[in-house]
């Protein structure tokens, strides 16, 4: 199996290290990117999307929870608008949202603070694709602790949260805002909901392991509906651009997309946000331990996650979303580069994956050398 793509001779040994994982059986399909100020230094792809056709430059995979970060960097654009503010209450521009839970700010949701971290009522996997269904049922239902008290990571009801937020503030869905704010501007090949020529480019994943069928005690944010994993091959899956968990990209759209971000950072470009309003919301939120996870999470109050360890690189000051199964994206503004890893072979949980690890740490040796 030969890897194709782009990159620049000096990076050499993170291209033989992608190319082993193929060779060790450790990747079937997979795409890994690194972009600097808009330059390609390295867009990497090999093996196969489905059981025909090989992994390309136009392939795109489920990222599952990186999606996150994608729609925390429209947020950040709104807010450079000034069309949002993290310390307004979501019912400012969401009036429904009065019912009974008029005090959660636009921060508490951003940062898995609101207390509406689950569903509780029992869900199906179809019923996710019903967004009318599911926003009604979050109107209406109590959160489990007061804003800002607690941080239980939102898995699925983040994305419902922030798109129905967007659609308030914008008039647009996410999948139309995102389109025509970023992906159409930029050339980013990602989405929030399938146009019927993404069929050809998504790959089919694969489970490394099977799941383990969790016993319901009670409604988690993981396990309320269950995971079915096939669900999320399918046709109607993918047309439903379930927001916390559905978005679909390349390695290089992600990359490219925080690359912008952390040059915005950097050098003040102000392509999607200004210095000086990016650094004031990526402040670390006030509660280290996320209690879904069971880890010290730094959440920041616009949805980011700082200093994820190896996940983001060596800097503190890199930003990011990791999602489950093993793909991530991330900026660092002291190198200024994007960078991100996506895959077609799933590993069970949200921790660090060492097929991306191995090849961000081999990217920042290559850096400090030169």
């Amino acid at each position: 199996m030969i890897v194709k793509g782009v990159c620049a001779p000096k990076f050499e040994e993170v291209k033989e290290i992608f190319q082993k994982y193929f060779k060790d059986k450790l990747e079937i399909g997979a795409n890994f990117s690194v972009v600097k100020n808009r330059e390609i230094l390295v867009n990497i792809y090999g093996g196969e999307k489905n059981n025909k056709d090989p992994w390309d430059e136009n392939t795109i995979a489920n990222t599952f929870s990186l999606s996150k970060g994608i729609y925390a960097g429209c947020i950040a654009n709104l807010i450079e608008k000034s069309e949002i503010s993290l310390n307004k209450k979501i019912s400012y521009y969401w009036p429904e949202f009065k019912i009974n839970k008029k005090n959660i700010e636009v921060k508490h949701l951003l940062s898995h603070q609101s207390g509406l971290y689950r569903f509780k009522q029992k869900l199906t996997n179809d019923d996710l694709l019903d967004f009318d269904k599911i926003t009604k049922i979050l109107e209406k239902q109590e959160p489990d602790h007061k804003p800002g008290e607690k941080t239980f990571y939102h898995a699925k009801t983040h994305g419902y949260l922030i798109d129905n937020l967007i659609r308030k503030v914008t008039n647009l869905s996410l999948k139309k805002f995102f389109k025509e704010k970023f992906s159409s501007k930029y050339n980013l090949n990602f989405n929030f909901g399938f146009e019927e020529r993404d069929f050809e480019n998504v790959c089919d994943l694969v489970q490394n392991k099977n799941i383990e069928k969790e016993k319901v005690v009670e409604f988690t944010p993981f396990n309320n509906p269950e995971h079915k994993f096939n669900f999320y091959n399918t046709r109607k899956w993918r047309l439903g651009g379930v927001a916390s968990m559905g978005g679909h990209g390349s390695a290089l759209s992600i990359a490219k997309l925080y690359d912008l971000l952390a040059n915005d950072l950097k050098s003040n470009n102000k392509e999607i946000i200004s210095h000086k309003k990016f650094k004031e919301i990526l402040k670390q939120s006030n509660h280290k331990i996320d209690e879904t996870l069971k880890l010290p999470i730094k959440w920041t109050y616009s949805g980011f996650i700082l200093r994820g360890g190896w996940m983001f690189g060596k800097n503190k000051d890199a930003f990011g979303h990791n999602g489950w199964g093993g793909c991530l994206g991330f900026g660092d503004p002291i190198e200024g580069i994007g960078i991100a890893y996506i895959t077609k072979k799933i590993n069970p949980g949200m921790g660090a994956d060492m097929r991306a690890i191995n090849l961000i740490k081999k990217t920042y040796e290559i850096f400090d050398g030169n």
